[in-house]
């Protein structure tokens, strides 16, 4: 058994990804640390200890680096699991110097997050059958505006890391940029503008190493608010997308790595690629309890794919777990809700400043 830190445990919307990184691994019998940039006193049967790091807000990256080196050296951790975008941009940053001092990463290198940005999307998939939502980078109302009225209502204004608000109008487009800008850019406009493309949410998850998919797993969205969290799912055991992903694979330099590629099903049959996730996301503990655990193929699987055998249901944090579709109607009036925690607020920092 390995020894694990696993970032990400609240500040992003719920339900927390990190929580469900920590039960699967957890349910491996593997020891599980927490750490985040604010204390987390809940869940003490989950982690074995919980580390407060504000270094991943103030990006004081020498202090993070000695905090690590001490947390390595006093309980032996062996792996780190961002699972938050902007943490896996920071320790894809400093890779290097966590492979000197002995920590292995499960994220891609800083070459994939280049690649696999929101405003790369098209350029990635130009070589596989999927194609990307119609999408411009705008700098400004006006130019958002008139690429809005090009492309045609519903759209929907995009953070370049994180956040999306829908817009079907003018007014609510300048309403939608103006949070995006306030949160993020502070105040300035920079933002992405996408066609809203009717159909279906498939997630793909899979788990890649030594340039092989070791587990694979699709999920249909059926409740999410309105930055796309998934509140409530159905994981199929469709394997529509895999040889799209194998042809993707093949042809990035993805490293060994847990992700989600998000689409869109439209009312056509054609499959729509909205965002890539390069970390692992809340509902795959419920692929965990369902039987296929992504961190058990990733650890332990070489030279073949595990597929999902079973459908199934799940809800919320994934701690409801529904196994038969007739517990559906408990989940019919869930009112789903966002606080907004991961957002750029006040004088924090933000990883993906590095890129700029």
């Amino acid at each position: 058994m390995s020894n694990f830190l696993v970032f990400d445990l609240k500040v992003i919307d719920s339900p927390q990804a990190g929580l469900g990184v920590a039960r699967c691994l957890k349910s491996l019998g593997h020891i599980v640390y927490g750490a985040d940039d604010t204390p987390f006193v809940t869940n003490s049967d989950l982690f074995e200890k919980t580390f407060v790091i504000d270094e991943l807000r103030s990006l004081n990256l020498d202090n993070l680096l000695k905090k690590l080196i001490q947390i390595k050296e006093i309980y032996s951790i062996e792996y780190i699991v961002p699972c938050y975008d902007e943490t896996v941009i920071l320790f894809s940053y400093l890779k290097d110097k966590l492979d000197f001092i002995g920590i292995k990463l499960i994220a891609p290198g800083l070459d994939s997050i280049r690649a696999f940005r929101k405003d790369n999307l098209s350029n990635i998939f130009s070589y596989v059958d999927l194609t990307t939502p119609e999408t411009n980078l705008v700098t400004s109302l006006k130019e958002a505006d008139k690429y809005a009225n090009i492309i045609g209502y519903p759209i929907f204004v995009k953070g370049m890391t994180k956040g999306a608000f829908p817009a079907s109008n003018r007014y609510e487009l300048e309403s939608a940029i103006n949070k995006i800008s306030s949160i993020w850019n502070n105040g300035e406009i920079n933002c992405l503008i996408q066609k809203a493309i009717r159909g279906k949410y498939i997630n793909v998850l899979l788990a890649y190493k030594n340039k092989s998919i070791v587990a694979y797993a699709e999920m249909e969205k059926i409740g999410l608010d309105v930055n796309g969290a998934t509140w409530f799912g159905k994981i199929t055991t469709s394997r529509n997308l895999f040889n799209s992903c194998i042809l993707l694979l093949e042809n990035t330099n993805l490293t060994n790595s847990i992700i989600e590629i998000e689409t869109i099903k439209s009312d056509d049959g054609k499959y729509y690629v909205y965002e890539v996730n390069l970390r692992p996301p809340a509902w795959i503990y419920a692929s965990a309890l369902n039987g296929l655990n992504f961190f058990d193929a990733f650890l332990n699987v070489e030279n073949k794919t595990i597929f999902n055998t079973n459908e199934v249901y799940f809800g919320r944090e994934t701690k409801e777990f529904i196994k038969d579709i007739s517990d559906i109607s408990e989940f019919s009036n869930l009112q789903y809700y966002t606080k907004g925690a991961a957002y750029k607020t006040n004088n924090l920092k933000y990883p993906s400043e590095l890129m700029l």
